[in-house]
Order: structure tokens, then C-alpha cells, then sequence
């Protein structure tokens, strides 16, 4: 339960009914989804939210599969049980395999695992000049 209440559409002025329609339209998939409902409450700042997704999601050089694998890893760190669940099916509906976020999740996990130890070894400077050397070449 949110420490704020969400804000049904039925409740809502017409700015955040607009909002929450342009929502179900694009990346809501018919529904809004609470932590916009929650953000109604604001519409300045659900109106902020959905600009920068937007903007974020559906615009620039990175492709959207990269992007959503973005998502996926952001909120997977995040422990976002929400967004994990969110991401996942998003994946899965672009053609992921169950096989693929397994090997995903196994390069998290790494990742994760050796930065600990390397932030434990305050070892933040230790980047070799002759590996970044041969990582910039051609």
C-alpha cells in the first residue's frame, strides 16, 4: 500500500485524466499504472514523469530492446519487484528467452559481485592505463 493514495481516474480533474489517457495509449497497455496514480495527485509532477519517459522510451539512437534490457537492469538492482515483473513480461514480449535473462541475471550478478569486492579493496583508481589504452583502439 503507497504512503500516498492513488489517484483513480474517476477522481481525477480533466489535465490528469488527459494524462493518464495518454498513458493507457502508449506504454500503460490499456491500464495507468499506480505509481501514476500516486503522481495525480501532482499533476505537475505527473506530467514531469510522463515528458521524461517519453522522452527517455521513445525517442533517441538507442534501440528499444536495449533500452527495456536498461530498464530490466536498473530496476533488478533497484530490487523493484514491480518493475522487475514489468520489464520481464516487456522482454519476454520482445522475443526474450527465459534462457537469455537467466544468462542476464548471471551478468548482474557478477558485475555486482566483483564491484563489491573492488569498492571493499578501495581499489577505484587501480585502472590500468596499457588496458585503457588497448579498450580506446580501433
Amino acid at each position: 500500500m503507497p504512503t500516498i493514495p492513488l489517484l483513480p481516474e474517476s477522481d481525477a480533474n480533466d489535465e490528469v485524466r488527459a494524462i493518464y489517457e495518454q498513458i493507457k495509449q502508449t506504454f500503460g497497455a490499456g491500464s495507468v499504472p499506480a505509481v501514476y496514480q500516486v503522481l495525480g495527485n501532482n499533476p505537475a509532477v505527473l506530467k514531469a514523469a510522463i515528458e521524461n519517459r517519453a522522452g527517455i522510451m521513445e525517442q533517441g539512437q538507442l534501440d528499444p530492446l536495449l533500452k527495456e534490457w536498461i530498464a530490466w537492469a536498473s530496476v533488478t538492482q533497484a530490487n523493484n519487484v514491480f518493475g522487475i515483473r514489468v520489464h520481464t513480461a516487456r522482454l519476454k514480449k520482445l522475443g526474450i528467452t527465459n534462457e537469455q535473462i537467466l544468462e542476464a541475471l548471471s551478468v548482474l550478478q557478477y558485475f555486482s559481485g566483483i564491484s563489491t569486492l573492488i569498492n571493499g579493496l578501495a581499489m577505484d583508481d587501480d585502472v590500468s592505463p596499457d588496458v585503457m589504452k588497448y579498450l580506446s583502439e580501433g
